[in-house]
C-alpha cells in the first residue's frame, strides 16, 4: 500500500512538472505575438513538446517526426539549447534540460505540493465510498490535464491516466474549474474552444456553455451527462486554495451505476471530498 501510494505521488508530480514546462513556454508565446514571430515560436514549441514526450531525440529524428527542414531545426534547437530549455547528452541526443526542470521545481514546489501530497487519502476514501474512479485535474491552456487518479473497485470503469488531456467543454472537471475563473479569463478560454461535438449531449453553443458555467458556479458542482462519451457520467466539485479554485475533483463511471437518481448522493460525497482537500491547502 505504501509503495502504491508513493508511485502515485511520483507520477502526479511528473505530470504537474510537464504541465509547468509547457506553461513556461506558452507564456513566452504571448510575448512573442507582438513581434510577428508566432510561426517560428510554434515550431520551437513543437520541438520542445516532442522532447517532453520522448526521453531523448537526435536532430535527424526531430526533422523526421516534425517534417521540418534541416536548417530550421538546427537553428531552433540551437536557440532552445542556448536558453537552457534543452541540452545535448553524451550520446549527441537532445533532452529536456535539468536546469529548466530544477528551476520549475523550485518555483512551483509550494504551489502544487500540498494538493499533490495531501489529496490522495481523501480521493481513496471517495473511491471506496462510491466504488468509482476519482480524478483530480488542473487547467492546462484550453484543456484539462489529469494530475491524480485513484481507481474504483469495479472491473468496468473509466480509464484516464495521469497526464491525460481532456476537452474542457465536455468534462466535469474542466467545466467546474472554468466556472470559477474570473470573467475575463473565462471569456478568453471560451474563445479558444472549438466546442466540438463528441456525443449528442455535448454542448456546442458558446451561449449555452456560458449558461452551464453560471449554473455550476451557483450550485457548486458540475456534471458530465454523457457529453464526452455515451454511457459515461461524471460528477465534479471545485478545490480551493484560499479563495482561488486551483483544481477540481470528480468521480466517473458507467451511467448505469452513476444514474441521475443517484446524483444527490454522489454530489454530496464529491463536494465533501473537495471541501476536505481544500481545508488542508
Amino acid at each position: 500500500m505504501f509503495f502504491n501510494s508513493l508511485y502515485l505521488k511520483i507520477n502526479v508530480y511528473l505530470a504537474i512538472l510537464m504541465m509547468e514546462l509547457e506553461n513556461s513556454l506558452k507564456n513566452k508565446a504571448r510575448v512573442m505575438q507582438n513581434r510577428n514571430d508566432v510561426g517560428t515560436l510554434k515550431k520551437g514549441l513543437d520541438i520542445f513538446h516532442l522532447l517532453v514526450e520522448h526521453s531523448s531525440l537526435s536532430t535527424k529524428e526531430i526533422i523526421q517526426k516534425l517534417q521540418l527542414n534541416q536548417s530550421t531545426v538546427y537553428r531552433l534547437v540551437s536557440t532552445l539549447e542556448q536558453n537552457h530549455f534543452i541540452v545535448k547528452n553524451k550520446e549527441n541526443r537532445y533532452e529536456v534540460s535539468d536546469v529548466l526542470i530544477s528551476r520549475l521545481l523550485q518555483r512551483n514546489q509550494q504551489k502544487h505540493y500540498d494538493l499533490m501530497w495531501r489529496s490522495v487519502s481523501f480521493m481513496d476514501e471517495l473511491s471506496n465510498k462510491t466504488g468509482e474512479t476519482s480524478y483530480i485535474g488542473m487547467l492546462q491552456g484550453a484543456e484539462i490535464m489529469i494530475t491524480q487518479a485513484v481507481q474504483g473497485k469495479y472491473a468496468t470503469r473509466t480509464h484516464h491516466e495521469i497526464g491525460d488531456r481532456l476537452a474542457l467543454h465536455t468534462d466535469a472537471i474542466g467545466k467546474c474549474i472554468l466556472a470559477f475563473q474570473d470573467i475575463e479569463e473565462q471569456i478568453r478560454i471560451i474563445d479558444e474552444l472549438s466546442l466540438d461535438q463528441k456525443t449528442e449531449h455535448t454542448i456546442t453553443s458558446a451561449d449555452l456553455f456560458r449558461k452551464e458555467l453560471d449554473c455550476i458556479k451557483k450550485n457548486g458542482y458540475s456534471l458530465d451527462n454523457e457529453e464526452a462519451e455515451i454511457g459515461v457520467r461524471c460528477v465534479g466539485a471545485p478545490i480551493y486554495k484560499g479563495d482561488q479554485v486551483i483544481a477540481a475533483i470528480a468521480i466517473s463511471g458507467p451511467s448505469v451505476r452513476m444514474s441521475k437518481d443517484k446524483d444527490a448522493i454522489h454530489i454530496d460525497l464529491v463536494k465533501a471530498c473537495a471541501r476536505a482537500i481544500s481545508a488542508t491547502l
